[in-house]
């Protein structure tokens, strides 16, 4: 039973071995062709380092679309891991493994996960390009439904939606019109063929000419033809109209749910409230607000205008080199020293004071923390 376990085992890895091996042949050769002119064989490519491979990889990434263009050396591993997963995932990528292995992979430029990238990458790229393109416009954005009660966002949002529609609609028009592939010759026909049916349209409207003007009451007719124009463009004006007027309905229907669902939550929220304790609920969200507006926002406010200065301040100053920065990192370092050996002096002179103080400032810490959770959850 161990030995036929084993044979299964060594069965399987070798069917794994003669997979990779077969995807590392078809990927070295696309990867020698145009656009990417590499020039591996199967024992370079395997002896790549884990940064080469995935630089290999992102290279591919570039061709789909050129904002992936970078030296993977200048890159934070876990930002370069981010950046290919959404980037894959806007490509309809799917990993074999979880996404957690997968993105662990990517950092360590594991092999058997760059290769299944490739495999799936190269023979597709000119499609996966055109999605690349169109994934910049058509993954929607999503708004949070709060946002939505707004009537200038959520009509700003339909447009959006709308044009997203339209956006598909006249793209659709345009590849078709690249795929249609006209020759000379039969665009000449076709000139020759226009040519003949205005010949023959220009004798029938003689002919139709020549026989209303012997017509007594060829002025009535006309009228009569004016106003039927009249009337079918007002028709036209109508029902175009009326399909504004449909969307209109149906945007308002929309709101109208949405603003009953809510109404629906807050009487669940509210049916075993008395009128005391409803009014004590708001009076605590009246007063969380006025921290809000009063206290807590205004200090935000004052330390990201701060915030902002000190970085305007750093820009303006002339850029640091490596050694500048290797003397404000020991000088800070020094800083913290003087600091630590300042706070255990300071522990070695307590006095019970100071020990009574401690405990009134650890209450105060408490209570500002309690105040600071409904603020939160109101934000």
């Amino acid at each position: 039973a161990v030995v036929s376990t084993q044979s299964g085992h060594y069965g399987r890895e070798h069917k794994l071995n003669l997979r990779m091996a077969e995807q590392v042949k078809a990927i070295i050769e696309t990867l020698s062709k145009p656009p990417f002119n590499k020039n591996f064989n199967i024992i370079s490519f395997d002896n790549l380092e884990p940064l080469q491979l995935l630089q290999v990889l992102n290279d591919v990434f570039a061709y789909i679309d050129s904002k992936n263009k970078m030296d993977l050396r200048e890159e934070i591993p876990e930002d370069m891991a981010h950046r290919m997963l959404k980037f894959l995932s806007v490509l309809k990528y799917t990993p074999e493994c979880s996404v957690q292995e997968f993105q662990a992979g990517v950092i360590t430029g594991d092999k058997s996960v760059v290769y299944q990238t490739l495999a799936w990458l190269l023979p597709k790229i000119e499609t996966l390009k055109t999605r690349a393109y169109l994934g910049k416009f058509l993954v929607k954005l999503e708004v949070p439904e709060e946002i939505l009660q707004d009537d200038e966002v959520d009509r700003t949002y339909q447009e959006y939606c709308e044009l997203l529609d339209e956006f598909k609609e006249v793209h659709k028009s345009t590849d078709k019109l690249k795929n249609t592939k006209h020759t000379a010759a039969d665009i000449k026909r076709d000139i020759s063929q226009m040519e003949q049916e205005y010949e023959q349209l220009q004798k029938t409207i003689e002919r139709k000419k020549a026989r209303v003007e012997s017509m007594s009451n060829m002025t009535e007719l006309l009228g009569a033809a004016r106003s039927l124009r009249r009337e079918q463009e007002r028709q036209s004006s109508i029902a175009e109209q009326r399909v504004g007027q449909k969307a209109a309905i149906n945007a308002a229907e929309n709101k109208i749910q949405r603003l009953m669902r809510q109404l629906k939550e807050l009487r669940a929220a509210t049916q075993n409230m008395s009128v005391e304790k409803l009014m004590m609920k708001l009076e605590e969200e009246y007063k969380s607000t006025q921290y809000l507006v009063q206290d807590k926002l205004p200090k935000e406010m004052v330390a990201r205008k701060k915030s902002c200065n000190n970085l305007q301040k750093v820009l303006l100053e002339p850029a640091m080199v490596e050694d500048d920065l290797d003397e404000l990192v020991e000088r800070a370092q020094d800083l913290q020293s003087e600091l630590n050996e300042l706070h255990q002096q300071r522990m070695s002179r307590s006095d019970p004071a100071d020990d009574k103080l401690a405990m009134f400032r650890k209450q105060a810490m408490m209570i500002s923390k309690k105040k600071k959770v409904p603020t939160a959850t109101l934000r």
